[in-house]
């Protein structure tokens, strides 16, 4: 079983490192910075190239809260990071840091909410289809 202290050294390891898209969409490379944990949970920040950030906290699995971004069991904490990675990356290249996303203000700091299909949307009938096509455990629940 992997414990939340192993997930969190693993994020540690790819802390600062850019995740990019390539050479056509520059601009939305982003840098995962300021990884903070406390029992169950990881507060990040992500940065993009142009500015854009928002903090994302994360459930670990001692919450036993749903971790929609899995979609197989992973086997270490590399596994269970690359698939947070993927889903980070998925949610940030559609306009994730951008306007069109709830947030929430916690201390100065904004922060994302998530949804079982990704990052919660502000327009309502979005999420509501969205939320519908995902369903209760996420794309893959």
């Amino acid at each position: 079983m992997l414990t939340d202290a192993e997930i969190v050294a693993a994020m540690r390891r790819v802390e600062r490192k850019s995740r990019s898209t390539g050479t056509d969409l520059s601009h939305l490379d982003y840098e995962m910075r300021d990884i903070r944990a406390s029992p169950g949970h990881v507060d990040v920040e992500l940065i993009q190239r142009e500015g854009h950030s928002a903090r994302l906290l994360i459930a670990l699995p001692s919450t036993g809260e749903s971790q929609y971004w899995l979609y197989f069991l992973p086997e270490n904490a590399e596994e269970w990071v690359e698939q947070l990675l993927i889903w980070l990356d998925e949610e940030v290249f559609t306009s994730g840091l951008m306007d069109g996303r709830v947030r929430v203000e916690r201390n100065g700091a904004s922060y994302v909410q998530s949804a079982p299909y990704g990052w919660r949307v502000t327009d309502p009938a979005e999420h509501a289809r969205l939320s519908e096509a995902a369903g209760p455990d996420g794309w893959y629940g």
